[in-house]
């Protein structure tokens, strides 16, 4: 850096500069997080944020489904379920709001799914929230369709506000105005969100019969607490229950329920295997913009009773929870904060703190201190079991879908535009004769976006199709010539060898087209034809005449390998957004599967020393324990020399990139 500056007066100066830089993050990283709030959005498969159908910039309805307390812009509305193979291979993808494995709050992401029949787990067709009335709650309208959508049961309600409430838990200074437990600290109303349980959806894992099932968990402290949460998931271990108690809330502990005239009875596990825990992808706090995926194997018969071994489905709703905890609570270890803490809660309602003699007021919200917990669910899916005959269980099937929707990155944020889901996607051919590839593409969208949002075809509209191109830097598809051309020539790098899937991926089958020529002479009249051009819904050149977002292009065997790239002709605008993605396909000469757990993130570092999780509690059959998690003080140390080594390389960094700059301009 000296040899490359233009002063040693410009060097002095500027490494000045970088230590006064250093010692500000490393306050920064020292300095407690007093309040952390943040969002979760699923953006493949969609999912809702509540939203149903309603045409409007902001979701109708917080409470029609769940709690989601995310920003009402965000979610994706409702345009046609899609439909999975059991053992399918789907990408997860989201995004956080605000620090995850950053060392600024602890958090943990927990997703879970449940599955039923289209009965009991359902969209509906109303934006209204389901009637708490045995009468009515499943009401239909003159089609025979459900008007009020449902995820969590009648019956599973019924006993959440029939259960007390567990009394150890931290509440803080708030008072909570029910006995049961849909009161907690964070929802001390007992708001009522659809069918959930609100003390279920504020802690995990949740000591009561739930019927959600775990996926996989991230956590800060993976060292720490993942032995803790695979072994009290309830995938593996059962859940004791008092029932027929003579108290007004069914009591938590053995004792208290059989002294009460109650049954304690066990709830099975759901006998599956353990959720995978994996530490938490990093994400930067106040941003929601970075992408992080999950690869997720679908459940397959042996683990659905509603999906038979031939023809059976299941409809199902994956959802994602995110919590962020501040470090002033203790959330696990033998000195957690629990209900002993609430006559003198670690921190008030925006505190005064004095600082250098003066009094300075702090941001403090003493519902989300200990652990606010964000959460997304998807529209409801569909997933089948394989034909016999035609899938075998050695079959390995990747789905690739679409994510985002209509309008510029303003008007959709927090949902993003357009692009393909799985951005990349990496499959392995099975070799040796261990089954067969395939990948599965297969999106939906809707019609019900705002008819400002701009973008192309009609308003409000989403459509998406698939066309080869020569790379993800060309915008120009190959024709069809000129692929058959290649294939002729022997070249593997056509993906879509057949011609008649070549045409469905780019058509989606419309019909009824009008030519181009005829969409001009059908407005020539009009002073600006190609404003009613576009909106035609017999312009299948921007596919128009689609008939609806939903789009299924069947299973395709993947015979080559090689890299190959493609687009979709609607949305992709150069200068404005990118809708291109790409598929590599390789050979795999062992006889094991692909791994179908791979996490991967936009911008992960490979190596950091990670702690911290969500809040959680347990019961035992005979006593009421809790625990909260936080920042683990064990982790600290490791955290400190690890942020310092990055921040002093950074440092370094920066002082060459500016001399080399100043030495370049100069």
């Amino acid at each position: 850096a000296c040899l490359l500056a233009r002063s040693p007066f410009y060097v002095y100066h500027t490494m000045i500069k970088i230590l006064l830089f250093v010692v500000i993050l490393m306050v920064g990283m020292i300095l407690p997080p007093f309040l952390v709030v943040g969002d979760v959005f699923g953006h493949s498969p969609p999912m809702s944020n509540n939203r149903l159908n309603e045409k409007s910039t902001l979701r109708n309805n917080a409470q029609r489904l769940f709690n989601s307390r995310n920003n009402a812009a965000g979610g994706y509305c409702y345009g046609g379920s899609l439909s999975y193979y059991a053992g399918s291979i789907v990408p997860i993808e989201w995004t956080m709001g605000h620090s995850c494995g950053s060392y600024k709050a602890s958090c943990q992401v927990v997703m879970q799914y449940m599955c039923g029949s289209s009965d009991n787990v359902r969209d509906g067709t109303l934006t209204t929230s389901i009637v708490d009335d045995a009468n009515n709650y499943n009401n239909k309208d003159v089609n025979g369709d459900y008007v009020y959508g449902m995820h969590e049961s009648y019956s599973y309600y019924q006993q959440c506000k029939g259960r007390s409430r567990n009394r150890g838990l931290f509440t803080s200074d708030q008072i909570l105005q029910t006995l049961d437990a849909r009161s907690t600290r964070a929802q001390n109303a007992g708001t009522k969100y659809g069918f959930e349980c609100n003390e279920e959806h504020d802690y995990y894992p949740y000591w009561a019969p739930s019927p959600w099932k775990d996926i996989v968990i991230f956590t800060d402290d993976s060292e720490t607490l993942c032995p803790y949460f695979t072994r009290e998931s309830l995938n593996v271990k059962s859940r004791w229950t008092c029932s027929g108690s003579s108290s007004p809330q069914q009591p938590l502990d053995q004792a208290s329920c059989t002294s009460s005239g109650g049954s304690w009875t066990e709830t099975p596990s759901w006998n599956i295997q353990q959720p995978q825990c994996l530490p938490a992808p990093w994400t930067r706090d106040n941003s929601v913009g970075q992408m992080q995926i999950y690869n997720w194997s679908l459940p397959t018969p042996s683990t659905e009773s509603c999906m038979s071994l031939t023809t059976g489905s299941c409809t199902c709703v994956l959802r994602i929870r995110y919590n962020v905890t501040a470090a002033e609570i203790v959330g696990y270890g033998p000195s957690f904060t629990d209900s002993t803490f609430n006559s003198r809660p670690p921190l008030g309602a925006n505190p005064y703190v004095n600082v250098s003699g003066v009094p300075l007021q702090l941001a403090v919200s003493t519902t989300d201190l200990n652990g606010a917990v964000f959460q997304d669910r998807t529209h409801t899916f569909r997933v089948k079991a394989r034909p016999p005959g035609l899938l075998s269980d050695d079959d390995v099937i990747y789905n690739l879908g679409v994510r985002g929707k209509r309008g510029n990155f303003v008007q959709v944020f927090p949902s993003v535009e357009y692009d393909f889901s799985p951005e990349t996607l990496v499959i392995q051919q099975q070799q040796h004769g261990k089954g067969t590839t395939y990948i599965h593409p297969q999106w939906t969208g809707c019609d019900a976006n705002p008819d400002a949002n701009s973008g192309r075809g009609f308003d409000g509209s989403d459509r998406s199709n698939m066309v080869q191109i020569q790379d993800t830097m060309h915008n120009v598809p190959y024709t069809d010539a000129q692929l058959e051309t290649l294939i002729l020539a022997g070249n593997g790098s056509v993906l879509f060898q057949d011609a008649n899937i070549r045409y469905r991926m780019a058509t989606l089958d419309q019909a009824g087209c009008l030519s181009p020529d005829q969409l001009a002479d059908k407005y020539k009249s009009q002073t600006s034809p190609s404003l009613f051009i576009a909106q035609d819904r017999q312009n299948c050149a921007l596919l128009n005449a689609a008939p609806t977002p939903h789009f299924d292009g069947g299973l395709v065997k993947m015979n080559t390998t090689g890299i190959f790239h493609y687009m979709c002709t609607r949305n992709n605008f150069f200068g404005t957004r990118s809708q291109k993605g790409t598929i590599i396909v390789v050979s795999v000469t062992n006889s094991s599967s692909p791994s179908s757990s791979t996490t991967l993130s936009s911008s992960t570092p490979s190596s950091a020393s990670l702690s911290s999780s969500l809040s959680s509690s347990s019961l035992t059959s005979s006593s009421t324990i809790t625990s909260t998690s936080t920042l683990s003080p064990i982790s600290v140390a490791s955290r400190a020399s690890s942020s310092l080594i990055v921040i002093l390389l950074t440092s370094t960094c920066l002082v060459l990139v500016r001399a080399i700059y100043n030495r370049m301009i100069y």
